[in-house]
């Protein structure tokens, strides 16, 4: 934007007839969007972002740096890349107490069509940023998304950002992990990237964070490309914390959660993402469902605002074989909070959809490393009770076309939902989509698990080389998976249509060196290095129950 159009543009930017912008913070605050101070500058360092598409709407955002005071912030959405077809344009002013964060909600857009966007103070512009809005309800096209969790900045590089900003999709699914608290890795160790904030516990700190990740540009090229639909998990506020466990967050004195650092780390993630809490819901809610055309319907959980306490102390590989061990397991407790499940089950039942897509931030799929030893209390496997309250009401029900997208684990997988491991009938299917970068299994984590039988060394090569042996015990203790990968980083990819829900795993085949090299998705023999073997693609018809037939 040249400076006399920026000071034209500026100038006389407001709402036109096709759609109508509000500034929350303005709102809140009673502030006339028009009176603006003269003051310029700053700049986008973190990039422009789109959320939460409908069919006529959607939320932009945007972070100014380097800046004081109360700045104007001009607005623009056209249908051309150029500019030249405007249909909206306004003035927000950017302020302190939201850390200079930008929102926007668009009303009166067109279904399906591609906009872009773009922000600009007296002297600087953003870059340009493009969305879709959403397909209307009797839409028989196909939906395309990506979705992805688990983007540790300190451990790899964000190769399967570079990969998703080039996919042909209507939009992104954050399943959670966008941020971590804390800093685990260092370039002296096994990092790839230092994280010279540290760990966050004060709402800077947090606000810091989100400029620290955002400042990859493989990230920020992401956003660019596509409105993303976001939830939370934990490491947004520190790892494995209850919300609904009282003062403690169900961890130990160590772990520094108090009320108010969850707070702030809730303050945080709100000023800089493209989401709001939904106005009169239950706390900070941020649970809801999206609509996509007549096939699809996204069910987006929030499963750490309301959980109790995990069981067993959140121990790792507990003893399946003492009995006090599976009652606790088994003892009722709280994942989703009463109100969120019965939106859940409202929603499942009610929809329309072809496909309804449960966006879980962990697996629904029961984890063990052993037949006799859970793995990870930390998901739905530590909440048995409200588990097979949720898959019994599918199967009870007869809900069909039921997918589960999962982040969390760090790990690629693929299987059937069943209501209990004995019970072989699956209700539904449930697709975990690895993480963009953090550590996984195959990075280390299976050491302790399985002494003498890790073939990874990440010390020594950026692939991690998990052997056969491994890979078949794993497997062989969870029989509802098809496969899995705990070596690789990367995302899924989703198509669906009336005709079938497709699902490719993305596996890129380093994060510990800059590259967009993907592993194959159906041929064993690209990894003759490991137990890795089979697909990593698939595509369901509607009425299919399970993976495994």
């Amino acid at each position: 934007m040249s400076d006399a159009t920026r000071r034209n543009f500026l100038r006389g930017a407001g709402v036109t007839g096709a759609a109508l912008i509000v500034a929350p913070e303005a709102l809140a605050t009673g502030v006339n969007p028009r009176a603006f101070s003269s003051a310029a500058g700053g700049t986008f360092a973190e990039g422009i972002i789109a959320g939460d598409p409908t069919t006529s709407g959607m939320t932009l955002w945007t972070r100014l740096h380097d800046v004081a005071g109360k700045i104007p912030v001009a607005l623009e959405v056209a249908t051309d890349k150029g500019f030249r077809k405007v249909v909206a344009k306004q003035k927000i002013s950017a302020v302190a107490a939201s850390d200079f964060s930008v929102k926007a909600q668009i009303k009166g857009l067109k279904p399906y069509t591609q906009y872009y966007y773009r922000f600009a103070t007296k002297s600087k512009d953003s870059p340009v940023g493009r969305f879709r809005t959403a397909l209307p309800a009797d839409s028989n096209e196909k939906v395309r998304f990506a979705f992805f969790s688990c983007q540790d900045y300190t451990f790899g590089y964000y190769n399967a950002h570079a990969a998703m900003a080039k996919d042909d999709l209507d939009f992104v699914v954050n399943l959670g992990d966008y941020i971590y608290a804390e800093a685990y890795h260092k370039t002296s160790g096994d990092g790839v990237r230092n994280d010279p904030g540290g760990e966050s516990v004060t709402l800077k700190q947090y606000r810091d964070k989100y400029k620290l990740y955002r400042s990859d540009a493989n990230l920020r090229a992401m956003h660019a490309n596509f409105a993303m639909v976001s939830t939370w998990d934990d490491h947004e506020v520190v790892n494995n914390y209850a919300g609904g466990a009282g003062p403690s967050g169900g961890l130990s004195a160590d772990k520094k959660y108090t009320l108010a650092r969850q707070k702030a780390g809730y303050q945080a993630f709100f000023e800089s993402m493209p989401i709001s809490p939904i106005k009169g819901g239950e706390g900070q809610q941020i649970y809801r469902s999206l609509r996509f055309g007549k096939h699809l319907e996204i069910i987006m959980l929030d499963e750490r605002q309301y959980r109790d306490d995990q069981p067993l102390d959140d121990s790792g590989q507990v003893d399946l074989t003492k009995p006090e061990n599976v009652d606790a397991l088994k003892a009722p407790r709280q994942y989703l909070g009463a109100k969120q499940l019965v939106f859940l089950k409202d929603r499942l039942k009610n929809s329309t959809a072809t496909w309804k897509v449960i966006a879980n931030e962990a697996m629904m799929m029961n984890t063990k490393f052993t037949a006799a030893a859970d793995y990870n209390l930390d998901d739905w496997t530590g909440y048995q009770a409200q588990r097979s309250e949720v898959l019994s009401y599918i199967r009870d029900n007869s809900i069909k076309n039921v997918i589960s997208v999962v982040g969390d684990i760090h790990t690629f997988a693929a299987g059937d939902l069943r209501v209990t491991d004995d019970d072989a009938t699956p209700v539904g299917i449930e697709f975990v989509g690895g993480s963009i970068c953090s550590q996984g299994l195959g990075d280390g984590g299976l050491n302790a698990a399985f002494p003498g039988l890790l073939a990874a060394d990440v010390a020594t090569t950026p692939f991690p080389r998990t052997g056969k042996a491994i890979y078949d015990i794993l497997l062989g203790a969870n029989p509802w998976l098809t496969n899995g990968d705990v070596d690789h980083h990367g995302y899924g990819r989703i198509k669906a249509d009336g005709a079938g829900f497709g699902c490719d795993l993305v596996r890129m085949k380093t994060v510990k060196k800059k590259s967009t090299e993907k592993m194959p998705l159906n041929d064993p023999a690209s990894d003759p290095w490991n137990g890795v073997s089979g697909t990593f693609s698939w595509t369901i018809k509607p009425g299919q129950a399970g993976l495994k037939g």
